[in-house]
Formats: structure tokens, sequence, C-alpha cells
């Protein structure tokens, strides 16, 4: 089941039985499994990615950030449990422990009459805030949002009701029930909200809130309905006292627009109707066009972004500048790329979210996302230089020169591409990348970010030039490898030959082969296949999850033929109300609706890529470092500030333009050295640990987030404005002392001690250390820290056999002394073993935090304290 799979499981209180996982990961093949305790900061397992999936049961870990940006799996051990029990592969979407996911196990279907804007904004928050959808209903949708009973998908919705037993309760509820939820950041009870009689819309004399609906608008939003002690409790201090202002081409319902506004609200902005680049902080629309989209560029005080980036930021409570986030984060073009219309392009060995990601941009761009490969398709994007499809466009199609028809990428190169506006060229080796068999290329997505250079295009552009697509369409909120149902329930699952399918990097649902393809297609396709359209070479609604699209050689799936053929019959009541009153023939339907095919298992997941293989950013500003003729006089590695900020090329050239040198990693005898380490806080990263050898001061990462946001407009005067100096890390963060060891109840100015150190990269001179292979993060990376600190000699410990005869000795104050170092827990034998042979004062067994604490007072501390 899990074959190829690498594994982090984070170990907290509410989840102990981390060897019971361990056990059943191992006997389903997964590849590779770690364990870390969630306060375990030692080592990142995203930094660079060696892992597809994460099981925890918090989000208190260094890895959760980074993991949902590359859009790797975070999942609680049920997700297990439940892939084991059903033989099923399951959407990782609603068993994300993430509290702020709180519409997980919500499957929304929108009713057509809905105002156009609306529909997709709805669509796009329950996708936000952990749910799903799919524009017809199906016998896994939950919810209905309609505003009456008068309309055909409201008829079948309450026809499914009442054969329940069989299909599921769907409830008909009205906007206002996304609405309320939204605003509260809690699932609410949708009694009040259900049709044909919803409460909240009665009269306020029969016990209701007195709201009206009139043609889809509602002329008092949310009102008194909502509890005022919940609304009152809001905690985005983020938010507090920002201005912003909504763009109008959200093309959204009076209804909807007002919900958002007290959704910002209640977590301390303002709105401000009238556009004033002097009073507006942040500026939320949906296509980069109109002249308060250019004024808003124009000034780098205003944040630009949309309406996915605000939710992104309630739903994870820490703030990220939309370009340092998701570059979906950010308005998208108005009208598509003329050299992508008509590229069809098809995906493999992505699945998830990704897929979804890559879809959404392969569409805004003008191509088309085609669920087959053929001999028609222009591109294949691959993860891994594996499978049917990779295989098929290499040797299958080929010209008359023996090349191949179809061309070979890695995902970076569609990033480019978005961030570029412009068809890159595809022979670069960067796109050719396709990291190892193993882990690929998958869990680098979702890294590239967008290039301000190239956005001011947009302040220069004529709109009256622009055409933007008010198409309307609407796409799924699962890829084609995704089950159309939420975590409750069983999945369909089938399987498709070939081994571009026999796994599933990021395992979100089974893949089904209605048909066996005809000899020139590769296909992958799904129980709820989405429609063909020809209108898929303009760009899509921004709010709505990532289109998944056939290609207009693929036909229209079985699910949309079903609900055309639905709507044919609804022109004749009388015949479907002949349908409704057979159970039978409304079980026969919804199957049919559903797909016709009868799926069967699937056993195996695909892995994601190779952990050695990270982003090629790195080497990109290796190569602007090289090329900036200038004398750096702060030369900085930063750690632990993947939350706070992420350094694009652009963000470097500007950097080292005031002579400040971001380096990636420390290297042996470096010249120079780095004199600047950045952090959000006292760590226990290699890196930070390393660090303190050899820097001279540790700074805040809101030094560079400052200096960045006014160096444009400031130039080097910006190094005057933002002292470096005013952003120690000891005046940024008042407990200081406490995590670096220090007593409670007085100032100790234990940084300043730290760095003004003579110990500095000699604490450890003369000491041999004997270290445990069990030690969280390894024995080489233990290693490289204390060797920074200047010990002398180690001697890995794999096991207690011959343990006298293993170790290695130092002279401590005129004694000879053996020094293990060792995991409380893992090393129980050892411990004990070590002790039988070098009881009382020739051996010592400390524990890791020894090594830490010295480190952070840059003096040996008292053995006694640490000793196991």
């Amino acid at each position: 089941m899990f074959k190829g799979c690498h594994f982090l499981i984070i170990k907290s209180d509410k989840l102990t039985q981390t060897q019971e996982l361990h056990r059943l990961l191992t006997s389903n093949h997964a590849a590779q499994i770690s364990i870390k305790d969630e306060y375990d900061n030692l080592q990142n397992f995203m930094d660079p990615p060696t892992i597809t999936h994460i099981i925890t049961e918090t989000i208190e870990f260094i890895e959760y950030l980074p993991a949902v940006s590359s859009m790797v799996p975070v999942v609680s051990p049920q997700w297990v449990y439940d892939l084991i029990n059903f033989q099923h592969l399951q959407p990782p979407r609603g068993y994300n422990p993430n509290p702020g996911y709180f519409l997980k196990d919500v499957f929304v279907c929108c009713c057509d009459n809905l105002p156009s804007g609306d529909k997709e904004l709805i669509y796009g928050a329950v996708s936000a805030f952990g749910g799903a959808y799919v524009d017809t209903i199906t016998k896994n949708t939950t919810h209905l949002v309609a505003l009456d009973m008068m309309n055909e998908k409201a008829v079948v919705a309450a026809s499914v009701a009442r054969s329940a037993s069989q299909h599921g309760d769907i409830r008909i509820v009205v906007p206002h029930w996304i609405d309320h939820c939204i605003t509260l950041g809690k699932k609410l009870d949708e009694r009040e909200y259900l049709l044909p009689d919803p409460g909240i819309l009665r009269d306020k004399k029969s016990g209701g809130s007195g709201m009206e609906l009139e043609n889809g608008v509602v002329s008092s939003v949310l009102g008194d309905s909502l509890p005022k002690e919940e609304y009152d409790r809001a905690t985005l201090e983020c938010f507090k006292g920002k201005r912003f202002y909504l763009s109008s081409d959200f093309n959204w319902s009076q209804r909807l627009s007002n919900s958002i506004k007290l959704l910002i609200e209640r977590h301390g902005g303002k709105i401000v109707n009238k556009f004033d680049a002097k009073k507006v902080d942040i500026y939320l629309g949906k296509f980069r066009q109109g002249e308060n989209y250019k004024a808003s560029c124009l000034n780098s005080r205003i944040i630009v972004g949309n309406l996915q980036w605000l939710y992104s930021i309630v739903v994870s409570r820490k703030w990220t500048l939309p370009l340092n986030s998701n570059i979906l984060y950010y308005p998208i073009p108005s009208a598509p790329l003329p050299d992508f219309q008509e590229l069809k392009i098809s995906i493999t060995n992505y699945s998830g979210d990704t897929r979804q990601y890559l879809g959404k941009l392969i569409t805004i761009m003008g191509g088309y996302f085609t669920t087959t490969l053929t001999r028609e398709n222009d591109y294949l994007v691959c993860a891994k230089a594996s499978g049917k499809k990779f295989d098929a466009a290499l040797n299958k199609w080929l010209d008359d020169n023996g090349k191949a028809q179809v061309k070979v990428v890695n995902h970076l190169w569609l990033e480019d591409c978005f961030t570029q506006w412009a068809r890159l060229d595809d022979t670069l080796d960067k796109y050719k990348n396709f990291g190892n068999d193993m882990i690929g290329m998958e869990p680098l997505v979702g890294r590239t970010q967008l290039d301000p250079d190239v956005l001011q295009a947009w302040c220069k552009q004529d709109d009256d030039e622009v055409v933007v697509d008010e198409t309307g369409n609407i796409y799924d909120s699962m890829s084609e490898e995704e089950p159309t149902q939420p975590k409750v329930g069983r999945a369909k699952s089938v399987e498709v030959g070939g081994d571009d399918t026999s796994k599933l990097p990021l395992p979100s649902s089974p893949v089904a082969k209605p048909h066996t393809p005809s000899s020139s297609t590769t296909q992958e396709t799904t129980p709820e296949a989405p429609p063909a359209t020809s209108s898929a070479v303009t760009p899509k609604k921004e709010e709505s999850s990532i289109p998944v699209t056939q290609s207009r050689y693929g036909g229209r799936s079985a699910a949309k033929k079903a609900a055309a053929k639905l709507h044919d019959n609804m022109s004749d009541l009388i015949a479907y109300q002949e349908l409704v009153k057979s159970k039978r023939k409304m079980k026969d339907y919804m199957e049919n609706l559903e797909g016709s095919t009868t799926p069967k298992k699937r056993k195996h997941l695909e892995e994601p890529e190779d952990p050695e293989e990270v982003s090629n950013e790195s080497s990109d500003i290796e190569i602007i470092e090289e090329t900036t003729p200038t004398d750096f006089t702060i030369i900085a590695i930063m750690t632990g500030c993947e939350s706070e900020i992420e350094l694009k090329k652009s963000d470097h050239v500007h950097l080292n333009s005031l002579g400040i040198k971001i380096i990636t990693e420390l290297k042996p005898n470096q010249t120079p050295h780095p004199n600047t380490l950045i952090a959000p806080k006292i760590l226990r990263t290699e890196k930070f640990l390393r660090s303190l050898s050899q820097v001279d001061r540790i700074i805040h990462p809101n030094y560079l987030i400052n200096i960045l946001e006014h160096v444009a407009d400031k130039g080097k005067s910006v190094l005057k404005e933002y002292r470096i100096d005013d952003y120690a890390l000891d005046k940024v963060i008042k407990n200081i002392d406490v995590e670096l060891g220090y007593a409670k109840g007085k100032t100790h100015h234990g940084l300043q001690k730290l760095l003004e150190s003579p110990n500095r990269g000699e604490l450890f001179t003369g000491v041999n250390l004997n270290l445990s292979s069990n030690l969280n993060g390894g024995v080489p990376l233990i290693a490289k820290v204390l060797l920074d600190h200047g010990m002398s000699k180690y001697k890995e410990i794999k096991n207690a056999l011959n343990v006298s005869n293993q170790v290695i000795s130092s002279v401590v104050n005129g004694k000879e002394l053996r020094i293990l170092i060792a995991n409380k827990k893992k090393d129980t034998r050892l411990i004990n073993t070590f002790k039988d042979s070098f009881g009382g004062t020739q051996g010592v067994v400390l524990d890791w935090d020894w090594c830490v604490k010295s480190i952070f007072k840059m003096e040996l501390e008292d053995m006694k304290k640490y000793a196991l």
C-alpha cells in the first residue's frame, strides 16, 4: 500500500503510539520511516525535503509550514488506518489535523442560479478551509448551496434525502451558512440554514433574523444571527488596523462582499470603500488590471493579494506576504498567454494538491490540461523519469528524424513560464531534471515565487487591450486521481495498466480505467471525470480550485453525460417524478451519475522525490552572488525563517547591492566566514548551533523584511533608517535568557555573553565524545555541530555489544573519563551496558541537552544535571 513513500511521524502528547504506526507502514512496504518529537528542531526534514508524507496529530513542528507550502500531505494516523482497512486510497485533505480546516468533512455543490461570482468564490472558500466540491450532485455531496427549492439540483438533492439510507443525506442550505462558517472560523449547525424554510431568513417576529432574500442579494447581511461573543473572539493580530480595499472585479453579490468585509473587520481590519493610495494598506483583487491595481503595485507600502491569500492567512494564522507565498495567491493575468494558447499539456507522477495546482497554471496561461496523453499533446509534465506516460512520450510518437513529438519537462518549466509570463526554452537542464526514481520532483512543487520586476509590466499595460474571460466555467476541486468524496465513507479504487500509475506520489485517491485505451492513448482518469471544454484556452475564475479538464479529444465524462441527461429529462417533470418514486431507479441514477464502471482495487502508492534535488533557486543565487561586484559587510546565514520570509532571486540582487550576502550552507574553513545569523528565535537546528561558533551577531528576519520592503524607493539609505543593531534577537525576543538556559528572575545578557565569549569555536577542545547512533538527527549531523565547536575526536556507538572495546576517552580535569551522548528512550540497553562497564568515575552518560546548553552558554555545563 505504501510502496515508495517516505514518512515522517511526529510524536506528541496526542500521538504516542508511534511504534504501532511504524509497524503498519513497514508491513505495507513504506520505503522510509522517520520519527521525531514535535519540539525537536535539530533536523528539519523539509530542508531539503526528504519525505513524502507527514503523520501527526499536531501542527506545532518546524516542518509543518514548509510541507503546506510544498503541498506535502500532512495527515492524522486515521488516514493510515483507513487506507489499510479499506485497501483504498483516501484523499489526504480530509485528514489534516489543522483546526483551521474546519470544513474538511464538507463536500459542496452550488445551484446554477447563484450569482456567477458567488459560485466560484464559495467553491474557493470551501476548498481553502479544507472542504471539496463538484459542480454536479453526486452521492458524495454533503451540502447543496441554493437560494430556493425551485431549481433542478435542489429537486435532485431533496429526492436523495428521501432515500438517505442508501445515499446519505444532502443538506440544502442557503449561502449564508457558508458565509457564517467562514466568518466565525468554524463549522456551524446547519439546521437554521436549511431550505425550504431557513430559520435565519424568517421574520424576526417568528424568531428568525429577519433577513430578506431579493434576487439572490441579501439586504441585511449576517445581522443578529451571529453569536456576538463568538464574533468578538477574534485573534488574528496581523490584520489589526490594516485598511483593505476590495476590488470590484470579483463580480460577487452584495451578500458575499459584505461577508468578506465582516471577516476582515472581525479580525481587526478596516474596509476602505473608495480607493486612495494614501489610505489603503492591502489591495485584494482577482485580475492584474485596473487603475487601482496599478496604483497599488506602484506603491511599495501597499500589499497586493487575492482572496486565496486572505484565506491562507486565516487558516495558518501566520503572516506571509503574497509575493512570498503560493504564486496563485496574487491577482492573475486577465488574458491568456498568447504562446500558450492551444497547447495541450498532460501531467504524470504528480497528484492531489500538486496536480490541481499545476493544472490551474496550465489553464490560466491558456493551455489545455488533458487527463490523457496522446500524440496530439505538446507537453508532458513529469515528476520522475518513470511510468507509462513517460515511456510513451519518449519512445512511442516520433517524428521523421526520430525525435519525440511530445516534449517532457518537470513542473519548474510551468512555474517559470507563469512567473515570467512567457513560454520559456523547455530544453534547459533545470527543466529536464527528474530527481531519482524514488523521490522525483514532486516535493519541490510550490517553491517558485513571482518576480516583482515582471509584475511591473502590468502597470504599463493598456486595459483596453485586455480581454477578460467571463465564461464562468467551474471545475471540480478534485484531481482525476482523487475520489469525489470527503473522508467518511469508502472511495472507489481502480487500477490502471502500466507502471505510470502503479504508484502515487502523494496518495489522494484511486485512479479509474473505464475503457481500454487505444494504441495511441495513455490514460489516467477517475470516476468523477471533469467536462471537456472548448473555452479552456482562457483563464478561469480565480477562486475556484484547480481546473481538471479533459482533452477535447477525450470526450465528456460519464458523470457529465449523466448530469446533462438529467437536465434534459427535467423538461419533462412527470418523467422525472416517476424516477424519484423508485428507490431502485434512484439508486441506479446516482451510480450512473458517479461513473459507469466497476472499479478494481488499487494496491500501490507512487513516491515522490530525491532529497538531494533541492530547488534550483540556490544555483541561481550563486550566479547572482558571483557576478555582483560588491564588498559584503554582512555575510549571513538564515535558519527557521520559512514562515517569516522566503527570498527570491530579485531579493538577493537587492541585498547584494546593499552589501548583504546570504549564504545557503556552512562549509569547512569557508572564507569569508558568516558574521551574522538570522533566525526568529533561539533554535536547535544544525545551522543555528554551528553558526554560534563563528558569527558576531544574531538578528531577527524582520530586518530583511523591512529593508527589502523599502529598498526600491530608498536605496542604500534604507540601511540608515533600519539599523541592524535594532534587530538584535535579544531586543526582539524578551525572554531569550530563559531560552538559553538561564534562570528566570533577572537579566543575564545571555546572548551578549555567548557572542563575546573567548570559547567560541573552542568550547569542546580536548574533549572526545562517544555518540549513539540513535541520537535524533544522526551522528554525522551531530558531529558537524560538535566539531565546529572544537571537539577533538568522536566515535559512533552503534549497539551495546563490546562497548568496553569501542569507546574513546578524554582527559577532563586531569582524569581519564569516557563520555557517552545517548538517547534516553532508545538507548536503554546501551546506557545500562555502558554503566556496567565504566561505573563510578570512569564514565558518564549524558543527554544531548548537555551539549546544546553548553553551546548556548559557551562554557561546559555541570555534567551531573544532564546525566542519564
